[in-house]
C-alpha cells in the first residue's frame, strides 16, 4: 500500500529528534510502497495468464487508492491529537477506533455492492475484486495503529506493521499461487491473510478506543479528514489512475503490460513521500522570517533529489524491465519515462506544505482534481490507441501541471526563497538524460552499460558530496 505524503505529520519527525527514527520511517514508508517489486519477478512467472496477471494488478491498485480514500486524512488527525493538551491520546485513540470501524465498514460495504452487481450483470461476483475491497477496508486498522506509533516514537513497530501489510502479503500471495493455482484471486486471498494477522497485532500494538471515549473525536477527526478527501483521491488516481483508464478502454491485458512497469511511477512517488518526512518539519517549524531561507535550502534539496532519482530509477529501467517482464523490451522506454513524474512531484510537495502549515487547505479540493481531468484528458488518445510510452508521458506532464500550479499559488507565501534556476536546470537535465536512455537500443547489454555507468557516476557524486559535508563540518 502506498501513504499518502502530504498528509504526514510533521511532529513525527520534529518530534523524535532522531536522525535514528527518521530512518525507520524512511524504510517503512519504502516498504510500504515497494512490496510488490520483490515478488513481482516471480509472480509474473508463475502466473502466466496476462489477464490474471491484469486483474492482479488492478486489485492491488484498487486496494492502494481505497484505502487512501477510506482513510480520509484520519491518520493525521491522530497523530495531532496524541499531542493535544487535555486527553490527547484518549483521543488519539477514540479516531483510530473510528478509523478502524469505519474503514473495515466501508470496505465490506463496497464488497457486497460490488458482488452483488457483478453477479446480476455477468451471473457471478468475480472473488479478486470482491477480496480487494475487504482487505481495503481491513487495512485502516494498520494505518490508525502507525499513526499512533509515530506520535508514541515507536519506529521499530511502525516498519514492523508495514513488513506484514506489504511485503508479507505479497510473498503469502505468491505461495499461494505457488503452492495452489496461478490465478488472481488465490494471490488476493493470502495477502488478505497476512493483512488480517497484521491488523490483529496492530490492535494488540496500539489499541484503539471506543470512539465514544471522549467527547467529539469523532466529530474532530471528520472536520480535519472530509476536507482533503477529493484531493486525496484525485492524487491517488494521478498516481494509479493509469491502470484503470487502460483497463476500461484497451482491456485488462494492456493495463498489466502497463501495470508490470509501474513501479517506476509507485518507487518515485514512494521515495519522495518518504524524504517528504525530512522536508515537511523544517517548512513548517520555521517562522515567517526564517521561512525563504529554509524553503530555498529544503528545495535545493529536493531538486536534486529528484534529479537523482530520476537518472537511477531511469537508467535502471532497462535491466529492470528484462526482469520484471522478461521478453517485453517495448516496455523499456515507458518505463524509463515514469521516473520524470518527480520532476512535478517534488515542487507540488514543498508547495502544499505551506498550504498545510498556513492552514489553507481549501484549494486542496479543487485544484488537484482539476489537474487530474487535466491527466485523463492528455492520456485518453493514447490509451486509446494503446500507446503506453504515450500515456506515461502524459502522466508525468499531468505531475509537472500539478507541481507548477501550486507553485504559482503558493510562491509569495515563501517569497525569494524558491531556487527556480537550480530547479529548472534539475528538470531540464532530467528530461534530456531520458530523452537519451530512450533513443538507446533496448537490449540487456545496452541495460548493464547504462547501469554500470550510472552506478560509477553515483558513486562519485556521492563521494563529492561526502566530502564537502565533511569540510563543512
Amino acid at each position: 500500500m502506498v501513504t499518502d505524503s502530504v498528509s504526514k505529520p510533521a511532529g513525527s519527525v520534529v518530534e523524535s529528534g532522531s536522525h535514528r527514527n527518521s530512518a525507520f520511517y524512511l524504510v517503512g514508508a519504502l516498504l510500504q510502497g515497494l512490496g510488490i517489486v520483490f515478488v513481482q519477478p516471480f509472480a509474473v512467472r508463475i502466473m502466466d495468464s496476462d489477464r490474471e496477471w491484469g486483474e492482479l494488478i488492478i486489485a492491488v491498485s484498487v486496494i492502494q487508492v481505497g484505502v487512501v480514500l477510506a482513510a480520509a486524512g484520519l491518520p493525521l488527525a491522530i497523530t495531532r491529537a496524541w499531542f493535544d493538551d487535555k486527553d490527547g491520546p484518549l483521543r488519539a485513540r477514540a479516531i483510530s477506533g473510528f478509523l478502524g470501524i469505519a474503514g473495515l465498514a466501508l470496505g465490506l460495504a463496497a464488497a457486497l455492492g460490488f458482488w452483488l452487481y457483478q453477479s446480476a450483470v455477468e451471473g457471478r461476483g468475480p472473488a479478486t475484486f470482491t477480496i480487494a475491497l475487504v482487505t481495503m477496508g481491513v487495512l485502516a486498522s494498520v494505518l490508525a495503529a502507525q499513526a499512533i506509533l509515530r506520535a508514541q516514537e515507536r519506529p521499530v513497530a511502525f516498519v514492523g506493521l508495514s513488513i506484514g501489510a506489504s511485503v508479507g502479503a505479497h510473498v503469502t500471495g505468491l505461495l499461494a499461487i505457488w503452492l495452489i493455482e496461478p490465478v488472481a484471486w488465490l494471490y488476493l486471498a493470502g495477502f488478505a491473510l497476512a493483512v488480517v494477522v497484521t491488523a490483529c497485532l496492530s490492535l494488540l500494538i496500539a489499541p484503539p478506543a471506543s470512539p465514544s471515549a471522549t467527547p467529539g473525536a469523532v466529530r474532530e477527526a471528520l472536520a480535519i479528514g472530509l476536507p482533503v478527501l477529493p484531493h486525496t483521491g484525485a492524487l491517488m488516481l494521478l498516481t494509479q489512475g493509469a491502470v484503470f483508464l487502460l483497463a476500461f478502454i484497451s482491456g485488462t491485458a494492456t493495463s498489466g503490460d502497463y501495470g508490470k512497469v509501474q513501479v517506476f511511477i509507485l518507487g518515485t512517488i514512494t521515495l519522495l513521500g518518504a524524504l517528504n518526512n525530512v522536508w515537511v518539519p523544517r517548512i513548517m517549524s520555521a517562522s515567517k522570517e526564517e521561512r525563504p531561507r529554509r524553503m530555498h535550502e529544503t528545495m535545493s534539496t529536493a531538486s536534486l533529489a529528484a534529479l537523482g532519482i530520476v537518472v537511477l530509477a531511469s537508467g535502471s529501467a532497462n535491466v529492470m524491465t528484462h526482469i520484471l517482464a522478461d521478453g517485453r523490451e517495448d516496455l523499456i522506454p515507458v518505463a524509463q519515462i515514469m521516473p520524470l513524474t518527480a520532476l512535478g512531484y517534488v515542487l507540488y510537495l514543498n508547495a502544499t506544505t505551506l498550504l498545510f502549515s498556513d492552514r489553507r487547505t481549501g484549494i486542496l479540493a479543487v485544484v488537484t482534481p482539476a489537474v487530474l481531468l487535466i491527466g485523463v484528458a492528455l492520456a485518453v488518445g493514447p490509451a486509446l490507441n494503446g500507446n503506453l510510452v504515450a500515456v506515461a508521458l502524459a502522466n508525468a506532464a499531468a505531475f509537472l501541471v500539478l507541481g507548477l500550479v501550486y507553485f504559482f499559488l503558493v510562491r509569495k507565501r515563501a517569497h525569494g526563497g524558491w531556487p527556480v534556476g537550480l530547479y529548472v536546470l534539475c528538470s531540464v537535465t532530467a528530461i534530456a538524460y531520458v530523452v537519451v536512455l530512450v533513443l538507446l537500443p533496448t537490449d540487456l547489454l545496452t541495460g548493464v552499460f547504462t547501469c554500470a555507468a550510472v552506478a560509477l557516476f553515483s558513486g562519485i557524486a556521492g563521494a563529492v558530496l561526502w566530502r564537502r559535508g565533511r569540510k563543512r563540518v
